[in-house]
């Protein structure tokens, strides 16, 4: 019988769970006995790859062959990793990650892994969801779904849970934060409303501390920390430990060497708080973001559930009971609970398909008629032109937080006559155009010229993946042009399939 697994694919620490012959998830250890993995890969001069502890204890003496918080950089097709002969994408160092997992996991069970879900944080754009699905494919596996972070979170935390409660997640991880309501029954988990920002994390917070400590370092010799690539890596590494530190006691002290000169600097739990204030704003105004566009009160809401590493920092219970007047929960694990809710999701899919463990309990057969309705975490829209303003504008269809999968259509009319009509798909609220992100294009070519105001029919479709595939249609002919996805560097199928043959020769230490 299928496994079915559930990855949570982290910028700073990943982990993989399954579930269980019981129907329970689990969190399976990695080759060195730890629950979770760092998402650090090395590139060893004698052409091995590391992933994990040793990648990311060997950051400062060899900084230039780890690669670190590459989720950030997941869906920007411009950026690269040169690294010996060849340079390698973002796609395929999480490929190398996903990998690692993978051997590790199937070492201990001694059985294969396939089948999976693997998360992404709630706000990824189209592109970034893509670059996850096939990093999954060329590790070896095959995805069922994407699942968002805090949805995941949910579902691990809602399996505990015997009565129904409408429940803020507040998922502030080492590179993101998102914020989820959700209501929470038996027999099903429903997204209300989602908004977040994948630029912001804990090592938002670590580049805050680093930052301070090489100000005094710098007054005082007259040299900057963060000009020599393997003195930045040993900064950062103490940074994060400070803050770690900083979390349990009131202040810590922070030792770094450097140019032949020894610094020693304390800082308090103060000071690292009115560092990062604005920061923890942030998180702040999109809760607010979440209850405005659902139209909840803090009164209304029974639970608030913390997820993510980075919630172990005081500021943010203190920042929760401020706003709402509630003490958060921190019923689960908040390194664990995404991979844990990732592995239900997959049984549930599999179950539902007649497969997997989780029909071998009474527990497991009730879980497996579990629904999880999420939403969408952007806007979509078309561009059009309004003659009224001599302006192209984007003309929402989909609106943000709509249920999915969902599917819509509209009539636009064209502004000029002539052969061709272009289909413009933009990601984003604004109706400004320079403000929302193009994420793919076609055109339709009616055969024979047309005159101005021709009706064409667009039809939007958002599936379960969160991704969009899009048609222009011409009703009188039956003439139609499908989504061309334009981002630059984008793999077509052909070369996840040869990627995911290349993998299958890596081995992974």
């Amino acid at each position: 019988m299928a496994i079915p697994a559930g990855i949570d694919l982290g910028t700073t620490f990943s982990a993989l769970s399954i579930v269980n012959s019981y129907g329970k998830p689990e969190i399976i250890t990695n080759s060195e006995g730890e629950r979770i993995t760092p998402s650090v890969v090395m590139f060893t001069p004698e052409g091995s790859i590391v992933v994990g502890d040793v990648a990311k204890n060997s950051a400062v003496a060899e900084p230039d062959r780890v690669v670190e918080f590459i989720k950030r950089q997941m869906g920007n097709s411009s950026y690269c990793v040169p690294m010996g002969e060849r340079d390698y994408s973002p796609v395929e160092i999480s490929a190398l990650i996903l990998k690692k997992l993978k051997q590790d996991a199937e070492q201990q069970l001694g059985e294969e892994i396939n089948d999976v879900v693997i998360t992404v944080p709630a706000y990824f754009n189209d592109a970034q969801r893509q670059a996850t699905l096939d990093a999954g494919k060329i590790a070896g596996f095959n995805v069922l779904k994407i699942i968002n972070e805090p949805t995941a979170a949910a579902l691990a935390y809602g399996m505990q849970e015997k009565t129904a409660k409408r429940v803020l997640v507040y998922d502030l991880g080492g590179g993101t934060f998102d914020v989820t309501l959700l209501d929470i029954k038996q027999g099903a988990v429903d997204v209300v409303a989602t908004d977040g920002d994948h630029m912001l994390g804990g090592k938002d917070f670590d580049d805050r501390l680093m930052n301070h400590i090489n100000t005094l370092f710098k007054k005082e010799y007259g040299k900057s920390l963060l000009e020599a690539l393997d003195i930045e890596q040993d900064l950062r590494q103490r940074a994060e430990a400070a803050k770690k530190a900083l979390s349990s006691r009131g202040s810590t002290k922070v030792s770094i060497s450097a140019y032949g000169h020894s610094f020693t600097t304390e800082i308090t739990r103060e000071q690292f708080e009115e560092m990062v204030e604005d920061l923890m704003a942030r998180t702040e105004m999109l809760i607010e973001s979440v209850l405005e566009a659902s139209k909840v009160s803090y009164k209304e809401i029974d639970e608030i559930l913390l997820v993510g590493g980075s919630t172990r920092m005081p500021m943010v219970i203190n920042l929760i009971e401020k706003i709402s007047g509630k003490t958060p929960v921190q019923k689960i694990n908040p390194d664990e609970a995404v991979a844990l809710g990732a592995a239900l999701q997959c049984g549930i899919l599999m179950a539902q398909k007649g497969q997997g463990t989780l029909l071998e309990t009474a527990a497991g057969r009730a879980l497996a008629k579990t629904i999880i309705n999420d939403v969408t975490s952007h806007s979509f829209g078309v561009m059009s032109y309004n003659l009224m303003t001599s302006k192209h504008e984007n003309s929402i269809m989909i609106p943000k937080n709509t249920r999915i999968p969902v599917e819509k259509q509209e009539r636009f009319y064209t502004v000029s006559s002539g052969h061709l009509v272009s289909l413009v798909v933009l990601q984003g609220e604004d109706k400004e155009v320079e403000n929302c992100l193009t994420i793919g294009e076609t055109e339709l070519d009616f055969g024979v010229a047309r005159p101005q105001g021709y009706p064409v029919d667009i039809t939007y479709k958002y599936d379960e993946n969160m991704m969009m595939h899009a048609t222009i249609v011409d009703k009188a002919t039956g003439r139609s042009a499908e989504l061309h996805i334009l981002q630059e560097g984008r793999l077509t199928q052909k070369e996840v399939g040869l990627k995911v043959l290349e993998m299958e020769e890596v081995v992974v230490e």
